[in-house]
């Protein structure tokens, strides 16, 4: 999956990033806001690591809680991007698999947002959080995000009117809509089938977790997605204690739901 640097190396995706999500356009989802309000009452004025920073959209938020702030992104072309936007504030290619530059116990906070931990192998989501657990201190906390396999972003296709999970009903409208964006970025359009054409036979679909090409950047990206059974086992097993898992809407997954139909799932756990 180291597809996905690639990916998210390339100065097309860095210019998306810089475009649309900048370093002051907020929060991605209600659950993303819900999850960092949630960690800042623990959290606030300890040292921050925030992984996958992109151009820096969650920086200015990040600092609000904490003057101790290290960004990392395993992209080179995005810790650029983000150096041009905040070029006072630490910054570091490094990968999450792998965080050997920074000492046990060294911060009070991670945050992975944008669902980045979906860019590594069902494997891999493992080591990440057992190098989260290994840097975080007594109490720590860790706030990430990932896809849901029962979401509509699972299973998109460059050439559907509604999304899957989603009722289908005809619209002239958005036909129209559909249609007018591929007439005005047809390269885009292109782009799309191929990534999405290649990409549909490496779907590995094993119910309770699944990989496939994600929509975003001309379906490039080939994520991980997960279910609530899936992700509860992930954070328990890397030795966390789930404070609360938000849904994109901000409401909360109870601890008896055995599904969600959320787009994705923001996690709060605590060392």
């Amino acid at each position: 999956m180291d597809h996905n640097r690639d990916v998210f190396d390339s100065a097309r995706v860095a210019a998306a990033y810089v475009e649309y999500a900048g370093p002051t356009d907020g929060f991605l989802d209600r659950g993303e806001a819900a999850a960092l309000v949630a960690a800042a009452g623990v959290s606030r004025g300890t040292p921050v690591l925030d992984v996958g920073v992109g151009s820096g959209r969650t920086t200015a938020m990040l600092r609000l809680m904490s003057e101790s702030y290290v960004a990392i992104d395993y992209a080179p072309t995005m810790v650029d991007a983000f150096r041009r936007n905040f070029p006072n504030v630490q910054a570091y290619v490094a990968d999450a698999r792998n965080l050997e530059n920074f000492a046990d116990g060294e911060f009070g906070l991670i945050v992975f947002s944008n669902n980045g931990i979906d860019t590594v192998t069902h494997e891999e989501r493992g080591r990440v959080l057992a190098e989260f657990h290994r840097v975080l201190g007594a109490s720590g906390m860790v706030v990430f995000s990932t896809l849901n396999r029962n979401g509509p972003s699972f299973g998109e296709t460059p050439f559907q009117l509604s999304r899957p999970t989603q009722p289908f009903t005809f619209s002239p409208k958005r036909a129209v809509t559909a249609a007018g964006r591929r007439l005005l970025d047809p390269a885009g359009v292109v782009r799309s089938v191929r990534n999405w054409w290649s990409g549909r036979t490496r779907v590995d679909d094993r119910g309770t977790w699944a990989t496939a090409p994600l929509a975003a950047h001309d379906f490039a990206p080939f994520m991980h997605f997960t279910t609530v059974s899936d992700v509860r086992a992930l954070v328990t097993e890397a030795g966390f204690t789930i404070v609360e898992i938000f849904a994109d809407d901000g409401s909360i997954v109870e601890p008896d739901a055995v599904t969600s139909s959320a787009d994705n799932f923001t996690v709060v756990a605590r060392k």
